[in-house]
């Protein structure tokens, strides 16, 4: 698998790491386990300064519009995206989109400034714990 996540109930955080190519199946995959486990709601680091390059724009677009079509009518978290380059950056961009997030979703450069924006964004204590199962 080339994202790799984790959850903090105690933080309402999912954090995902990427391996060093991430394909649009790994993303919509992460996507259904996250939304099949309830945890929408949470806020969302994605760290993808691993990633050695980037999907082609299809596959970018098409991620995008399916997730956007999922989210319909759903509340979900914010989500800080950290990247290394600006082909990557260029990337979630695209992404950002042709998802038409209904959410905060910030790219960043650093992974610690993404979680205090995380923090100021969406105060966990705010955001509704979803029981661990």
């Amino acid at each position: 698998m080339a994202l790799k996540w984790k959850v903090s109930h105690l933080e309402r955080l999912v954090v995902a790491v990427s391996k060093y190519e991430v394909t649009a199946a790994d993303i919509l995959f992460c996507a259904d386990e996250l939304a099949k486990a309830g945890l929408n709601d949470y806020r969302k680091l994605f760290d993808l300064t691993r990633l050695a390059r980037a999907m082609s724009p299809l596959d970018i677009r098409s991620v995008g519009l399916r997730l956007a079509a999922a989210a319909h009518g759903q509340a979900f978290g914010p989500i800080a995206i950290v990247v290394a380059s600006d082909a990557i950056a260029g990337s979630v961009a695209l992404f950002q989109g042709a998802a038409g997030a209904d959410r905060p979703v910030q790219i960043f450069r650093d992974r610690y400034v993404a979680r205090v924006w995380l923090d100021v964004t969406a105060p966990a204590d705010l955001i509704p714990e979803v029981p661990e199962t």
